[in-house]
């Protein structure tokens, strides 16, 4: 495993084989660090990695959809369930606020006139197809174990418990919702928008799977918080996320690692949705929302690659998708 000279728990070594190098042991949990949303990422420091580092870290997530890790049980017993939709739970969050930030470095890029608007669009996409894979991942638990144990937890941490506190979501709200979009029109803004509203649909699709009556944490409860700095902390607290000053290459090899374990997850005990305990909501089984499943371990090793700057690679068509 290569590490930054990061100080700090800032856990940035990149996997260097197939075996589980995440987490201290299989589906345990490690501390996300990033700095506040909107500052500059931090200087690099001296030293960097070698060229094939990235290559080498990509390379495995792309292999970990097929081959799975050595030694992990090709199934989680249900006596395991808690342990595996946990991991999941904060492993797949802590993802998706990488893959805000950077999508709001692309916006942010593209505005100033930093980044072709075109260029940014393109990786903008595969961020959100990324995104949208969390949504899936993250809610793939049973409704039962999800009203047991997830809910229950973030009720402890604040009656009104709301993913609208989340740091990092607010530079890219308007982002994922295709509101006031600034961008000339072409092929890219067009295939982004698209990203989106498959993003919308499988967002309202799990929503309707673990709360099929609609009624969040923040609508059944009379509290309200209006510090929403001490909200925003709570809610980085809740999903193990630090802030501080990182560089690039850090954020970036925080993520391919988080990759690399979602990868070998799904590879040994697969995505079911339904969890075996409810009938799916019907915005989950329509065909956009199915391609994201069946294509789950391509986004993840397409955004490996994006967040990289590597070209991407092609998964061959008869090991595509999940099992």
């Amino acid at each position: 495993m290569s590490v930054f000279p990061e100080p700090g728990l800032v856990l940035a070594g990149l996997p260097s084989t197939m075996d589980w190098e995440f987490g201290g042991f299989t589906y345990g949990l490690e501390p996300l660090t990033l700095p506040e949303p909107g500052d500059p990422d931090a200087a690099e420091r001296p030293g960097g990695l070698p060229e094939n580092v990235y290559g080498t870290a990509c390379e495995l997530i792309w292999r970990a959809g097929e081959d799975g890790v050595p030694g992990l049980s090709p199934a989680v017993t249900k006596d395991g369930a808690e342990e595996l939709y946990w991991f999941r739970w904060i492993t797949g969050h802590q993802v998706s606020f990488i893959s805000w930030r950077l999508m709001a470095q692309l916006a942010a890029g593209a505005d100033s006139g930093a980044i072709p608007v075109r260029a940014a669009l393109e990786q903008m996409r595969r961020f959100v197809r990324l995104y949208t894979a969390m949504l899936l991942y993250t809610g793939s638990c049973p409704g039962s174990l999800y009203h047991e144990m997830i809910r229950p937890s973030m009720r402890l941490r604040h009656p009104s418990f709301s993913g609208g506190w989340a740091p990092d979501f607010w530079p890219v709200r308007d982002l994922l919702r295709a509101r006031r979009l600034a961008f000339p029109s072409s092929e890219e803004l067009a295939s982004f928008v698209e990203a989106v509203k498959v993003h919308q649909l499988v967002h309202d699709g799990i929503a309707a799977k673990l709360v099929p009556n609609g009624a969040s944490l923040l609508r059944q409860s009379s509290v309200r918080g209006s510090d929403m700095k001490l909200l925003h902390i709570l809610y980085d607290n809740y999903f193990l996320t630090l802030r501080a000053g990182v560089g690039r290459q850090p954020i970036v090899a925080q993520m391919l690692r988080r990759l690399m374990a979602i990868a070998q997850d799904v590879a040994v005990n697969g995505l079911c949705l339904d969890g075996g305990d409810a009938e799916l909501p019907a915005q989950l089984l329509m065909g956009e929302a199915m391609r994201c499943v069946s294509e789950f371990a391509d986004i993840l090793s397409d955004a490996a690659c994006c967040a990289a700057q590597l070209p991407a690679r092609a998964r061959p068509s008869h090991t595509a998708g999940t099992r």
